[in-house]
């Protein structure tokens, strides 16, 4: 493969869709067993993880030329045509089966693919603006995907009829608004050199740590309370162990950050995010499988 497309395939940033696979499954989870399929399921993953959030990571990328660590990469590699190319495949791709897939769900994917448009676009450029960019990031990532998720699997926004259900897309908003800012305590050097006044520069590394603490305990709380709701003890002792190993690495790291703010760096924070990441989507999939074969088990004794 050539190597400027070879570049332009690691700017897409692809493995870092993973970050955003707990509000998938999360979403996913939490519906009711009848009324879906694995194909749908697999269908709007393959939508939003391999073509629209790349095409927003690509552009991203595309508008930025980071040269220092960003989302994934320790060293970006130079920003040439061929990623404007990969950017806008990606994007006819990403409108174009979401509006095959369903009316609801194209509407949902347009509306998110503006916003990250304009998140990092040099005219309305959201990242400039701290508080702004946030609360715009932990809604449209959080909330927002849920229904948006929801929307592909079904076909409609019905669920949304069903009041408990509503728990669900705050709890992602809420958790976005925690793990957001975390993903960049590594960037203020580089933010603060391109005019970018994000909400981690403006709290600085500690107050990122405890601003983050908040949200992602009261996103683990009411996701905790929603399950005592749904009376599903089985989810909470899943959810427990599946949380259990990014809270200890985030109270050790903070230990460390509290000597030493260097500690604050993109490997440790890569770190917590694949251990967060991946420790909720396994919690969640674990327990929409088991919700499967419980139904299996009363369909078939």
């Amino acid at each position: 493969m050539n190597s400027n497309w070879r570049n332009a395939w690691i700017l897409m940033r692809i493995p870092f869709s993973v970050y955003l696979m707990p509000v998938f499954w999360l979403s996913t989870s939490v519906l009711p067993v009848a009324g879906w399929s694995w194909s749908s399921v697999a269908s709007v993953f393959v939508v939003l993880h391999l073509f629209l959030y790349p095409a927003s990571n690509g552009y991203n990328s595309l508008i930025d030329q980071d040269t220092e660590p960003v989302g994934g990469i320790r060293k970006p590699p130079p920003v040439t045509v061929h990623l404007k190319v990969l950017v806008l495949i990606f994007d006819v791709l990403a409108v174009g089966l979401s509006f095959w897939i369903g009316l609801y769900f194209g509407f949902c994917v347009s509306v998110y693919w503006l916003v990250s448009k304009a998140y990092s676009s040099p005219s309305i450029r959201l990242k400039k603006m701290p508080v702004v960019s946030w609360l715009v990031v932990c809604l449209f990532q959080g909330g927002w995907s849920v229904y948006m998720i929801w929307c592909g699997i079904l076909g409609n926004d019905s669920i949304l009829d069903t009041p408990h259900m509503w728990f669900w897309p705050l709890i992602a908003t809420l958790f976005l608004a925690g793990s957001y800012p975390m993903t960049q305590i590594y960037q203020h050097e580089s933010d603060t050199k391109r005019g970018d006044n994000t909400l981690s520069v403006m709290l600085g590394v500690k107050g990122t740590f405890l601003f983050s603490f908040v949200f992602i305990f009261l996103g683990a709380g009411l996701l905790m309370f929603a399950f005592i709701k749904s009376e599903e003890p089985m989810a909470i002792l899943i959810l427990l162990c599946a949380t259990g190993p990014s809270f200890y690495y985030f109270f050790s790291w903070a230990k460390k950050v509290w000597t030493d703010v260097r500690f604050a760096d993109f490997e440790h924070t890569m770190r917590f995010n694949s251990v967060s990441s991946l420790g909720l989507s396994i919690g969640f999939i674990l327990w929409t499988c088991i919700k499967f074969f419980s139904i299996s088990l009363d369909l078939h004794p």
